[in-house]
């Protein structure tokens, strides 16, 4: 027996005593309120700030709606999809002021994405993996890149990420079918959905578990989830179409997003645009090729960790090579960021580096903060540059130890 441990003394008053057990025993409980309590209220200060995206086009389309409610669905609104468009009806039939509706609808995604990270993160660590999944929570639901976006820009990105992230995870359970359908609520949403594509169409040419047939529940649901306006007499073809318009609608290499070609900015490739736009939808796609041939000839296992870096890389790789990109563009791949640091503690020094660049793009939009896009692109494609090193080695160290491990067991057996 110790007789130098030192002895927890017990308080003499019992209610007191009750109370600090109670909150040591749901200490992780608690911690989780408070800081939905903190999200919550960072948003609720941001509720009546009107963005120049919320002031321009938002509310317009919110009044033009309000005007006919559902019967406005069988014309276009603005540029969004079908989808959202329907949103944005049944908005005016809330009790609740347009800029309200828009980012409490958003607000609502950040709580369900900052949910499904600490699920992933819960199920899929073993060391104090409650206290980590708070923490992804937390990290989630206070990331000023997600309380920005959707409580003060009124902006929805939060809400296809989400159905990307659930995604990926699902394509990494093997659920392959309800990866597709989540995959095509997320494109639904948002056109930016697409960044994720190309982690699916190499998971689908690398494993080989599944039939390309899944492919065409994607565009199955598209038009399941905007029923609503082809029943007001929407054309089926326009709910593909209103993507092709967007992808014309800018005439410029960059969009207030640091990406390599803002290295080049104040040249004069925006004259060209047509040219240029093709070479770099065109350096994309060989880029990405060349990605995927990599690991498929290094055999890269499809583990979790490994799963959301390929989705990571690829999705920042789209947004740092393709033209006409938006600040807000780089949404999902942050999300993908935060997730990873939970596996690789070493890549928070590039999380926080990617987030200041990030940061000051949402500063220089919304409050006009003033910013050197080309230096910010600098620093973005030398953050891009050494995630890519560090991660790929990672993958391919992971998986050298894991065949390794399997030779092992194979002489032990015999």
């Amino acid at each position: 027996m110790n007789e130098n441990k030192p002895k927890r003394r017990t308080l003499a008053f019992m209610p007191e005593q009750k109370l600090l057990s109670f909150l040591e025993k749901h200490l992780l409980l608690i911690t989780l309120i408070f800081i939905t309590a903190v999200g919550l209220i960072l948003r609720y200060a941001l509720r009546d700030y009107v963005s120049g995206d919320a002031y321009y086009y938002l509310l317009p389309w919110y009044n033009q709606m309000k005007e006919v409610g559902f019967q406005g669905l069988s014309q276009p609104v603005g540029d969004y999809n079908i989808l959202y468009q329907f949103f944005i009806a049944l908005f005016t039939y809330l009790p609740l002021e347009a800029l309200h509706a828009y980012k409490l609808f958003s607000i609502v995604f950040d709580l369900l994405l900052a949910f499904l990270a600490m699920w992933i993160i819960y199920k899929n660590t073993d060391l104090h993996r409650g206290l980590k999944a708070v923490i992804a929570y937390a990290v989630v639901l206070l990331s000023p890149i997600v309380f920005l976006n959707s409580a003060c820009w009124a902006q929805c990105d939060v809400v296809y990420a989400y159905f990307c992230v659930f995604s990926v995870y699902e394509m990494y359970k093997e659920k392959y079918l309800s990866s597709m359908i989540l995959f095509g609520v997320a494109v639904t949403f948002k056109l930016q959905a697409i960044f994720i594509l190309p982690f699916l169409l190499f998971y689908y040419f690398y494993s080989r578990r599944f039939t390309i047939l899944y492919f065409l529940t994607i565009p199955a649901v598209m038009v399941v989830l905007s029923l609503p306006g082809i029943v007001m007499g929407r054309g089926v073809f326009e709910v593909f179409s209103i993507y092709f318009n967007q992808t014309s609608t800018y005439k410029q290499m960059t969009m207030n997003y640091p990406s390599f070609w803002s290295v080049f900015k104040g040249s004069r490739m925006d004259e060209h645009y047509d040219a240029f736009s093709t070479l770099a939808v065109l350096l994309t796609i060989g880029v990405l090729l060349v990605i995927m041939v990599f690991w498929m000839k290094k055999r890269v296992r499809l583990s979790l960790i490994n799963v959301l870096s390929m989705t990571f890389l690829l999705s920042y790789t789209c947004v740092m090579f393709l033209p006409a990109m938006h600040e807000r563009y780089g949404f999902i791949y942050e999300i993908f960021a935060l997730l990873i640091a939970f596996w690789y503690y070493k890549t928070i020094p590039m999380l926080l580096l990617m987030y200041a660049v990030s940061l000051q793009t949402y500063g220089s939009f919304l409050f006009g903060f003033g910013m050197n896009l080309s230096q910010l692109a600098f620093v973005n494609v030398g953050v891009y540059a050494a995630y890519m090193i560090y991660l790929n080695r990672q993958m391919f160290k992971e998986s050298k130890e894991a065949s390794a491990k399997v030779v092992g067991e194979r002489l032990s057996a015999k």
